[in-house]
């Protein structure tokens, strides 16, 4: 169950309701907060204890250089980058860069006590856990603290994971955050009455729009948190409308929306008080949830069993039918099977010979031509956000360091942007992948099926293919800002008499021609590394076939050979239905 949101959205709080006791501190100021999974007692773990992972030295080398590089303050030097840090003043700073200003001194003050912990693992107690998660000198240094805790969520084997906030400054963050959406079996957004979107969620919220329709299940759930603070019922209707209403601009159709109290909540539950329980509202997300891992999910298994049920019963009914051949014909079938398991076993190189990666190599040029035009359409949103009067206002003072912090805010936009669009087509292409697979595997397995209905082949499910690990860094500073200083006269005549219109017409094109590039590279990476992917499926898929055939083979030969009754089969079959339809 992965906890996505904001960091002033009430995750802790929300959290400690689903847990039912305070476990995570809830006033942190974390904008470097780790990745945080609470789950059961296991392999040796005591509850309370922690396991808390540092960052290794390369880790935070690449956090610091890059907090450096959106404050324009050149490479951290190795000896000098505290000096550097506390001569950093937050005045003139771009309010996107704030929270590295913010990091960074969290990393010099805790400097001294973390520099020997870089890399290794700690194990310690509720207190010690509590203040690595609370004290951002310490938890700007973690990488992912596992809490083994015992009460009833985690008895029942769900993991909580907290993840970092939709609005974390690392960019690395994107892709870890990409990889618990994708695998998460429950995914839970947490928003706070009356809070408008920040730009973090409003990307987070764009990014599981795109992915929504790849999933087997709809597994999100959006909670406005504090609900209570709601005057009426009115009132709180309207907000959660608010709420539906961005959820649905980012392509997020009949979402479910549960309006909570977490603080009701988790003190009702301290307390077993059943009235603020039911004033809380916390019960009707719990039921949903309830039914979702308890109903939803086992379906999807149940399917399958029961359509491998359906399998069999149709080759223990074939069985059954082959029993009742006298002696001469069942002789006779068995020589047959030779020639059939022959031209099954050519049917199925045939399959892998295959060449089904043109399909995939087509599918990614499509996915990356609406990816750029994707985000070209979005350039005159992301400009006017990035070059906004309420920071180029006449009395911020350094208007040109601010001019260059708007345009390089404007490139990590993109930037971020176009990651979280390669991320998204991954799981595109890696459902297409998947899906080429299977027809041509069913196309296979029906063929073989034609020539004998006791072989019953399945194609064979494929597991969760490994993301792409991007080899270059991509797009990073591809617009000199300073050459265009001279369009910004003063923040009236910008905003009030076209200048920033200007500036965009003068930018847009250099924006697009270095997005194109960068497109153009990772659309043939992307080909050529789902076109492997795709090869090595069908390599594992041959060989699956080659398996199951021989195991097809061996027990038809074996029924025309053993002389069991008809009625054994018939009988068998009979209770194989019973089984299924009692599952369906």
């Amino acid at each position: 169950l992965a906890l996505f949101g904001a960091f002033s959205a009430g995750k802790s709080s929300f959290a400690n309701a689903l847990l039912g006791e305070r476990v995570l501190p809830v006033s942190p100021h974390p904008t470097t907060a780790a990745i945080n999974r609470i789950l059961a007692p296991q392999d040796g773990f005591a509850h309370g204890t922690a396991q808390v992972m540092m960052k290794s030295p390369e880790t935070f080398k690449e956090d610091l250089e890059y907090s450096f590089s959106v404050l324009q303050l050149g490479t951290p030097d190795e000896t000098g980058w505290l000096q550097a840090i506390e001569q950093l003043k937050p005045e003139g700073i771009h309010p996107a860069g704030l929270p590295h200003f913010g990091f960074l001194k969290a990393a010099a003050a805790g400097w001294q006590e973390a520099e020997p912990l870089l890399g290794s693992v700690q194990t310690v107690d509720m207190d010690g856990y509590k203040a690595f998660v609370a004290d951002e000198t310490r938890s700007c240094f973690v990488e992912r603290i596992d809490l083994y805790y015992s009460c009833p969520l985690t008895e029942q084997g769900i993991v909580l994971v907290d993840t970092p906030g939709a609005d974390s400054l690392h960019a690395r963050h994107t892709g870890v955050t990409f990889q618990y959406m994708k695998h998460a079996d429950a995914i839970v957004f947490v928003t706070y009455y009356n809070h408008a979107f920040s730009k973090g969620d409003r990307q987070f919220l764009t990014q599981l729009g795109r992915v929504k329709d790849s999933f087997a299940l709809d597994k999100m759930f959006f909670i406005v948190n504090a609900a209570d603070l709601a005057s009426s019922e009115e009132e709180l209707e309207q907000v959660v409308k608010h709420v539906e209403t961005n959820l649905k601009a980012r392509g997020i159709r009949l979402p479910h929306i549960y309006p909570v109290s977490s603080m009701k909540a988790l003190e009702a539950k301290l307390d077993g008080n059943a009235g603020l329980y039911e004033e809380s509202a916390f019960e009707a997300f719990e039921k949903a949830l309830g039914a979702f891992a308890g109903e939803e999910l086992p379906k999807l298994s149940l399917a399958s069993a029961i359509q491998e049920m359906s399998a069999v019963r149709q080759r223990v009914t074939e069985w059954g039918r082959m029993a009742r051949q006298d002696a001469g014909t069942r002789e006779q079938r068995r020589a047959q099977l030779g020639d059939v398991n022959k031209q099954a076993l050519e049917r199925i190189d045939a399959f892998a010979r295959q060449d089904v990666s043109r399909e995939v190599d087509q599918e990614t040029r499509e996915l990356m031509f609406h990816v750029k035009q994707r985000i070209g359409f979005s350039l005159g949103g992301f400009f006017t956000e990035a070059f906004h009067p309420s920071v180029l206002r006449e009395d911020a003072g350094q208007l040109k360091r601010i001019f260059t912090d708007c345009g390089r805010e404007l490139e990590r936009t993109i930037v971020h942007e176009l990651e979280q669009e390669l991320w998204a087509t991954t799981l595109r292409l890696e459902n297409k992948g998947k899906a080429v697979l299977r027809t041509a595997a069913e196309a296979a397995v029906e063929d073989i099926r034609g020539y004998d209905p006791v072989i019953l082949l399945a194609p064979p499910e494929e597991k969760s293919w490994a993301a792409p690990e991007w080899k270059e860094q991509g797009l990073a500073s591809f617009v000199d800002w300073s050459t265009y200083w001279a369009l910004f006269k003063s923040p009236k005549q910008f905003f009030e008499s076209g200048g920033r219109e200007k500036l965009r017409n003068t930018v847009e094109p250099v924006i697009k021609e270095a997005l194109s590039e960068e497109a153009a590279r990772k659309q043939e990476w992307l080909a050529s590394y789902y076109s492997d992917l795709v090869g090595s499926a069908q390599a594992r898929q041959k060989e699956a076939l080659k398996e199951q055939l021989q195991e097809a083979m061996e027990a038809a030969t074996a029924s025309l050979s053993s002389g069991e009754q008809p009625e054994s089969w018939g009988q068998l079959a009979a209770q194989l239905q019973d089984m299924e339809q009692s599952l369906a």
